[in-house]
């Protein structure tokens, strides 16, 4: 249920406001994570768990590790605040590493 309300509020969050914002994802680092409210976090994480599932060409997301995926990445966070949120660390909040 929160992904289905995540997924109608992206598009409002993102064009909405007179004012634009734009949040370049390659220099985001946990840092920038613990600083967004829940409702950001949740937001970000749906869109993590698509980039990475993307990126492995895997066209399932797994609901239970999106709604969990705020509270693991806030506890890896916590330990690596300079953490890249594009890294192999928060990838794996999503889903397994991938088979050598």
């Amino acid at each position: 249920m929160a992904v289905r309300a995540a997924l109608i509020a992206w598009p409002l969050v993102v064009t909405g406001g007179a004012q634009a914002e734009s949040f370049d994802l390659t220099r985001a680092t946990c840092a920038d994570f613990s600083g967004m409210s829940g409702n950001d976090q949740a937001q970000l994480s749906l869109w993590l768990a698509g980039y990475f599932a993307g990126g492995a060409q895997k066209p399932l997301l797994d609901l239970d590790k999106i709604n969990a995926a705020p509270a693991g990445l806030q506890a890896l966070c916590a330990k690596s605040p300079q953490l890249s949120l594009l890294s192999a660390e928060t990838r794996a909040v999503f889903m397994p590493a991938p088979a050598p």
